[in-house]
Order: structure tokens, then sequence, then C-alpha cells
């Protein structure tokens, strides 16, 4: 007799519950845009009830940030585990650095987080949530820069080097959002050259 299947704690039900929401929000949210973006839309393609939503998040600002958040952590766990050992040589190191921050710029994150950019000019209540996500980004991006390219990270030079390369990166980005894909990746090798050049 085989046994019963374990069931499952209040706890896991509620990691589930919760999980649904955000993948479910982050569809939403890249489908429909911040302003098409409804509660109602977000919890029946979770396939959860309104009360369960209110539960987990209070308001709509507080869900959309939560579900950038959840797709910023499922990013930046799908970037370690694709790297390959720290580079051998500078400037192999500091081309794979810039490689992959343009891969953060180009995925289902930065069309997303650029939707809440331009929401959050007049929703303050988006805003203050939106700021707190922002910090922690950059935190995160700045401690990635000093793992794998630790040389550049550590010059006095690098904060207005990261501050450049992270506007030319979602300027360039802003293509992709005019269907101009296959000219976005004819123009990222020579503005990778040209960045990599500031601190050679």
């Amino acid at each position: 007799m085989s046994p019963r299947p374990r069931r499952r704690t209040q706890a896991e039900r509620r990691a589930t519950t919760r999980a649904a929401l955000l993948e479910a929000c982050a569809e939403c949210l890249l489908e429909n845009g911040y302003a098409g973006l409804t509660t109602a839309a977000v919890v029946a393609r979770a396939g959860v009830s309104r009360g369960a939503q209110a539960h987990h998040f209070s308001t709509k600002a507080e869900l959309v940030v939560a579900a950038l958040r959840h797709v910023s952590d499922q990013l930046a766990a799908e970037i370690i585990a694709e790297l390959p050992s720290p580079p051998r040589g500078v400037g192999e190191a500091q081309l794979e650095l810039l490689d992959q921050l343009w891969r953060l710029h180009t995925d289902r994150l930065f069309p997303a987080l650029m939707e809440l950019w331009l929401a959050a000019r007049t929703d303050p209540e988006l805003r203050a949530a939106l700021g707190e996500f922002e910090h922690d980004l950059t935190r995160r991006i700045v401690a990635f820069c000093h793992q794998r390219a630790p040389e550049l990270a550590d010059r006095p030079e690098f904060g207005s080097f990261l501050a450049t390369v992270l506007a030319a990166l979602r300027g360039l980005a802003i293509l992709d959002f005019l269907d101009r894909g296959e000219e976005l990746a004819k123009l990222w090798p020579g503005v990778r050259a040209q960045l990599r050049s500031l601190v050679t």
C-alpha cells in the first residue's frame, strides 16, 4: 500500500499562492502595461481568490513592485547559474560584465521596469514603492560588478563609469520597444567596445 501524499503546510500553500500572484502580475504588466493592469485580471490569471490577493498585497503598487522583484530574483539566479568560471584576463572580465549587464536590460525585467518608471511620475504611492526596489537593484548590480570584475569595481571612477554604462544600456534597450531588435544586436558590439575603452 503506497503511503498517503504529504499534505502541504499552511506556509507552503501561502508561498504557492504568492508565487502564482507574482508570476501572473508580471505577465499582465508586460502584456498590458501598468495603466492596463488590474488586480482582477491578475487574480483571474493566477487562479486565486480576491481575498487571497488582498491578504498578500494590499495595493496594486505593492503587488507590481513585488512582481518586479520576483522577476529580478529569477533573472539574477539564471545569470549566476550560467556564468562560467571567472575570466582569466582583466579585459575579458570587463567585457563579460558588460555583456551580463546588457542581458539584464534586454530581458523581460527592463520593459516592466520602464512601464513602472513612467507610471511613477504621477503616482506617489508607486514612486515610493519603486524607489526602494531601485536602490536594492543598484546595490545588487554593484555587488555583481565587484564579484565579476573587482579590479574595475575598486577603481575610484567606478561609480561614474557604471552610471554611464547603465544610461547607455537603458537608452539602447528602448529600441526593443520599437521592434528594432536586429538593429540593436548589430549596435551592441560597437557600443560595448566604446564603453570598454572608457576604462582602459
